[in-house]
């Protein structure tokens, strides 16, 4: 149940005002307890958290949060989508690095989270990256909250679940089906695709569905059986199929767009409880609809 902050106050005061005659120690535990979310996004409470009047606060006792779709902005880059005490998944923004990178300028999203966090709980925070998304790529992002998880998360990473929403050109032929080949990756950083095993070559397993058809695109439900570098992208202009505003990869380069790729879904098992975690992420609306005439502004 969400609740609607009244007046300027902190949390531990906020929890005795919703719980007449609770003690301040219980109010404490049930900080302590519960996970909560502050106007749609998940959110440590300490008793001395300031909260702002009109502010929505919504309590999970005892439980992890998953919000509702919410969309990063660039006064709001960090959407957590799913927080637990071993695991996060946030939604990483297009055109943002997911973890630091020699060859590639820019701020990764790691460290915009671990600030983020760091400020949240008033204490140095540190997350671990399981898995990476392009830089041009919006979507879910997976964080451990130890090395150790990392690892057994990573681990495990083949029995994760993965999938995508891709906006492309032309018309897949058949509409739904499995790519299968073998790509290598190329000085321009341009990742090719070949029918049999070349040198320096990996394997790489892609499954497509169409879902529907949007003016002149159609929207495909990807899943992944391997991850490799620029594996969706590359598959699907090895079909014909470029992926809107993939201009590296084949798409029309009249006006420059956002690359419409966003990792739309995870589901795995937390490696410390057992429990199956399934996050979904919704884009904007504009991602269906992308510019005609003009350069978007992503970045």
């Amino acid at each position: 149940m969400a609740f609607t902050v009244q007046t300027d106050t902190t949390a531990l005061e906020f929890i005795l005002a919703l719980n007449k005659g609770m003690s301040k120690q219980k109010a404490k535990d049930l900080l302590k307890n519960s996970h909560f979310t502050c106007d749609g996004v998940a959110a440590k409470l300490l008793p001395s958290t300031p909260l702002a009047q009109g502010q929505s606060i919504e309590i999970f006792k005892g439980r992890a949060v998953t919000v509702a779709n919410v969309h990063p902005s660039r006064s709001g880059p960090v959407v957590i989508k799913h927080e637990d005490e071993s695991l996060l998944i946030a939604v990483k923004p297009a055109g943002v690095l997911s973890c630091n990178d020699r060859t590639q300028p820019g701020v990764a999203f790691t460290k915009v989270l671990q600030d983020y966090l760091t400020t949240r709980e008033r204490r140095k925070i540190y997350v671990w990256i399981v898995h990476r998304l392009d830089r041009e790529v919006e979507g879910l992002l997976l964080f451990a909250k130890t090395e150790e998880i990392q690892q057994r998360l990573k681990d495990d990473w083949k029995q994760t679940k993965k999938q995508y929403l891709a906006l492309v050109e032309g018309k897949p032929n058949p509409p739904s089906g499995t790519i299968e080949s073998w790509l290598r990756d190329t000085p321009s950083h341009k990742v090719e695709v070949h029918k049999v095993e070349v040198e320096g070559s990996v394997f790489a397993k892609t499954e497509y569905k169409t879902l529907k058809s949007i003016g002149a695109y159609r929207l495909l439900e990807i899943t992944l059986h391997t991850g490799k570098k620029n594996q969706i992208r590359a598959h699907l202009e090895s079909i014909g199929c470029p992926i809107v505003g993939d201009r590296k990869y084949g798409a029309d380069d009249s006006v420059v767009r956002q690359v419409r790729l966003v990792a739309s879904s995870l589901e795995l098992t937390n490696p410390v409880t057992g429990k199956i975690v399934a996050v979904r992420y919704e884009p904007k609306a504009s991602f269906y609809a992308p510019s005609k005439h003009q350069d978007e502004r992503y970045k």
